[in-house]
Order: structure tokens, then C-alpha cells, then sequence
């Protein structure tokens, strides 16, 4: 009984929450607390803990000092937007105000039940690192990482839901490379939870890997996880850059943009009625719809609804931004669909009877690393396989490709439908080929 009692009066390490009608966020050594009073007003303290809640003594991440009050929300967002501009050249006007809106949505994250990621890629010396230093000082709770293991990230970023900024360069490498996709493919969509065994291999822990996330890199990612980003291609600045960040304008930033997340919460929670206030499963959500987002793609739609909903001021700039960057994404999927099909035909002739493949096994191949709501239906990779000249049979068991051994090593000699994993199968193939002249064997027939 007196052991019950420690443990129900024992004190919790957090670094902030959403708790009731408090929200308090950690700021250094204690915690600074937005609480709604009888009166419905909101006040503003700070103490050294919150109800069974203490701080953490020490943290990764990057915090706020104090919650800071700011002229209004528009200033705000122009003096974030400044500060980015100031530190940072990119290409496209237009980015500033994307990544301005990013970092405001980081702030409301709890909001979405859908968090795009950034992807900044280009060669050596060209503002990769400095873009991920200057949403360090920004993004709530960023949290940019060296040197870490794999399991060691899963837990911390359960532990913290930061704004995880990572350089692909050292984490996208090495025997940890597919777990780490897995974490950013599955932590983009609120809800999603990933299994991983302990070390003993006897139990399993769950991790909850939902966070905005931001990578650097010289290469661009894989299609499954490049589709859940806005990518930013980086060149040589054209004007001069401040060779230092201004971290003291950046903790004041950070500072004010803990004060507005505060006054945006505060806003949600009193506009829910006493229902939704007393109900305990009740989660605060983003509901507005926004007509002008309408057009987007559902993938798009979701990647700039956050940021849409998050900028108080320049939402055109957003939305051309949106708008160009799908034209680019069709045009670049369009492309990289046909390889992907004629990829799929490769590794999949030994499934191939009398020399028909089906469509579906194509799709299956195509889609497997893709959410269901983003497959692509087997009547447009069929489309495809027409528009590089194999011809379409009906079957008892589904629409089918003629493997036409004349069109299809005519297709290998094309650039335009060329993959590395399509070069693994021509190596195995060619293997067979030897192993099958060697025996005598003829290789006609091949697609039959």
C-alpha cells in the first residue's frame, strides 16, 4: 500500500503538454504556463512544476527561454520570414514564405493529423547545412541530430515529438538505412505506430515516430518518401550571407513564437463548445477548409494544409508555390511511372505465363511501398505499357502484356526507362544467360 502511494505521488519528467486547460511548455530549468482562470482569461506564469509534472533536466532540443508577447501575428510572421531571408538565399522567392508557414505549423503541430516533411538537396557548399541551422533556432522543439543510432532516435523522438532535422549524409547510410525510411515514411500521418523487437528478441515496443521532419542531403530521396516532401533544390547564393547566425534575434523568434502558440491554442480551446471542453478523448484539430487548396492532389493537399492553415498572412504565395511544385511532381512522376513499370516488367518475367504478364502484378510491384489511398489502378499502368508499344490481352484471370522480346530490349537501350534496380536484373539475367550457354541451352524464348 505505501509502495501504491509512492508511485501515485511520484513526479513525471515532461518537457511540456497540452493539459486540460493548461498548456505549458519547458523553458530551461522550469516551466512557463498559459492557464485559463475562472473568469475565461488566460494568464501567463511560470514555476517549477505543473500538477505531477517536473522538467527534464536536460534535453537535446532547442527551447524557447520565456513566452514573449509580439506587436501581432502579421509582424510576427514577417520578422520569421526576414529572419530566413537574412540567413539564407534560395532560388525561389516564393520559399521564404514556405518555409515561414512551416515553421509556424511546427509550433500548432497537434493540430494535423498529417505533418509535411522539407528536403533540401543539392552538391557540397551550396546552403544545405545553414538551411537546417536556421530552422533549428526556429521550429519548435528542433531537434538537429549527430551522431545517433537508430533505436536510440525511435525512442527520443516518441519521447519528445520534436522537429527532427537530419543530414542524409550520415543518417541514411549503413545497415540502419531501411529502418530509418520506415521511421519517415510512417511518421508523416498522426495515428501511425511502428513495432520494433528488443534486443532480447522476446518482446516487441511500439513507437509513436509522428513529428515534422526536415533532411539535407546531395541526393534525392526514394520516391516513397520523396513524395512526402517539399523539396527545395539548393545552389550557390548569389548575394551575400552573414557568415554567423544571429542567435540572439533567433532566441527572441523562438521566444515570441512560444507566446503565439500559447494564444493559438488558447483560441481553438475557447471557440469548442462545453462538450468537447469536458469530454476526455477530445483532441484539439484544425477544421477549417480552405477552398482554394481544392484543386491540389490529395498528396499535395495534405503536405501544404498545415502551412495554409498556420500563415497568417501570404497564403497566395503558398498556394502558387503548391500549385507550380504539383505541375513539377506530375511531370516527374509521369517519367518516373513508365520506369517504374518497365522496372516491374524486368524483375517480374518469371512470373510471365506463355508470355503474358498481368497487370495486377505489375501494380502490385509498383505500389508496394505506397499507402492504399496513393496506388495506382491497374488500367493506368496498362496506359503505360501501351504507350511503350507491348500489347494488352484480356485473360480469365485479368488484363495481361504480351512480353514482345523485340520491344522490350529495344526499351532497355532507352534512357528514359532506366533504374538501378533494373540494372540488378539485367546483371541476373545475363548471369542466366552465361549459365544457360554454357549448358547448351538456347536462350529463344526467353519471354515465354
Amino acid at each position: 500500500m505505501m509502495q501504491k502511494a509512492e508511485e501515485k505521488g511520484k513526479k513525471k519528467v515532461s518537457i511540456g503538454k497540452i493539459y486540460g486547460s493548461t498548456i505549458f511548455e519547458q523553458t530551461g530549468n522550469r516551466y512557463t504556463i498559459y492557464q485559463q482562470m475562472e473568469d475565461n482569461t488566460w494568464e501567463l506564469t511560470t514555476q517549477r512544476t505543473v500538477e505531477q509534472f517536473i522538467p527534464m533536466p536536460r534535453t537535446p532540443l532547442t527551447h524557447p527561454t520565456k513566452a514573449l508577447e509580439y506587436e501581432s501575428e502579421k509582424q510576427l510572421y514577417e520578422d520569421v520570414k526576414a529572419y530566413i531571408h537574412t540567413h539564407l538565399d534560395m532560388p525561389n522567392s516564393l520559399s521564404y514564405d514556405v518555409l515561414t508557414a512551416f515553421v509556424f505549423s511546427t509550433w500548432i503541430n497537434e493540430f494535423f493529423d498529417f505533418t509535411p516533411y522539407l528536403g533540401f538537396f543539392g552538391r557540397e557548399n551550396v546552403g544545405k547545412s545553414r538551411a537546417l541551422e536556421i530552422l533549428n533556432e526556429l521550429c519548435f522543439r528542433a531537434w538537429l541530430t549527430t551522431g545517433i543510432t537508430t533505436a536510440t532516435l525511435f525512442r527520443l523522438v516518441e519521447r519528445f515529438q520534436p522537429t527532427l532535422l537530419l543530414d542524409e549524409s550520415e543518417f541514411l547510410a549503413g545497415k540502419e538505412k531501411q529502418e530509418l525510411i520506415g521511421l519517415l515514411n510512417a511518421g508523416q500521418r498522426r495515428g501511425v505506430i511502428i513495432p520494433r523487437m528488443k534486443e532480447d528478441a522476446q518482446d516487441v515496443d511500439f513507437f509513436n515516430v509522428y513529428c515534422p521532419k526536415i533532411i539535407a542531403g546531395t541526393k534525392q530521396m526514394k520516391r516513397t518518401t520523396a513524395s512526402r516532401m517539399i523539396t527545395f533544390t539548393m545552389t550557390r547564393n548569389v548575394r551575400p550571407m552573414p557568415r554567423r547566425i544571429d542567435k540572439k534575434e533567433g532566441l527572441r523568434l523562438r521566444n515570441q513564437l512560444l507566446m503565439w502558440r500559447f494564444k493559438t491554442i488558447a483560441e481553438l480551446k475557447d471557440s469548442l463548445t462545453f462538450k468537447q471542453k469536458v469530454a476526455s478523448t477530445f483532441e484539439l484539430k484544425a477544421t477549417t477548409d480552405f477552398k482554394e487548396l481544392e484543386p491540389l492532389s490529395g498528396r499535395m493537399y495534405e503536405l501544404f494544409y498545415p502551412l495554409y492553415y498556420s500563415a497568417p498572412t501570404d497564403k497566395q504565395n503558398i498556394l502558387q508555390f503548391a500549385t507550380e511544385l504539383e505541375k513539377i511532381k506530375l511531370r516527374e512522376e509521369t517519367t518516373e511511372l513508365i520506369s517504374m513499370v518497365f522496372e516491374a516488367i524486368i524483375n517480374l518475367k518469371h512470373k510471365a505465363k506463355r508470355g503474358l504478364l498481368l497487370l495486377k502484378h505489375i501494380a502490385d510491384y509498383v505500389n508496394a511501398d505506397q499507402p492504399i489511398q496513393y496506388w495506382i489502378p491497374n488500367k493506368r499502368i496498362g496506359t503505360v505499357c501501351a504507350q511503350m508499344g507491348l500489347e494488352k490481352i484480356r485473360t480469365n484471370h485479368g488484363v495481361g502484356i504480351l512480353l514482345n522480346n523485340e520491344i522490350i530490349e529495344r526499351l532497355r537501350r532507352d534512357p528514359r526507362y532506366h533504374t538501378d534496380l533494373m540494372n540488378y536484373a539485367e546483371s541476373e539475367e545475363n548471369e542466366a544467360k552465361r549459365g544457360r550457354a554454357h549448358r547448351g541451352i538456347s536462350n529463344e524464348g526467353v519471354y515465354s
